[in-house]
């Protein structure tokens, strides 16, 4: 037999475990977003000759 569900319930509880990843994501995007703004900045030293050898080697070392 199938069991029922409770769309409504399951939803809200959906919605608040979003809500709460969203939260936990927010608070290190803004450093996320900075590393990844360092590594771009690497990699367009590297293309324009500035700086050589494996970017992201050094960026992750």
């Amino acid at each position: 037999m199938q069991e029922l569900v409770d769309i409504a319930s399951l939803t809200e509880r959906l919605k608040r475990t979003l809500g709460e990843i969203e939260a936990m994501l927010g608070e290190d995007r803004s450093d996320e977003e900075v590393r990844q703004a360092d590594y771009l900045e690497m990699l367009r030293r590297k293309a324009s000759g500035e700086i050589s050898g494996n970017v992201t080697a050094r960026f992750f070392a």
